[in-house]
């Protein structure tokens, strides 16, 4: 187990698991704080009726940022 102590690695553990909402909303379930993915395509400014596939996407490419500005961190 590690603790996230910078904001990049709390911000990835987010949206980590807000993706994981999404997918089990596409599926069919709910998250108990009610339906996610109003709010973050809201958050994310995208459509209202965009799709469960495209908030996934663009979570999963604000995910590799962050791992790839810590890549650069770990080698400087």
């Amino acid at each position: 187990m590690s603790t996230l102590t910078t904001p990049d690695e709390i911000e990835y553990f987010r949206l980590a698991s807000l993706k994981a909402a999404v997918k089990l909303e596409a599926l069919g379930m709910r998250h108990s704080s009610g339906l996610v993915t109003p709010r973050i395509r809201k958050q994310l400014g995208l459509r209202a009726r965009a799709p469960h596939a495209e908030v996934i996407s663009l979570l999963q490419s604000k995910m590799d940022i962050l791992l790839s500005r810590k890549a650069l961190a770990c080698q400087e």
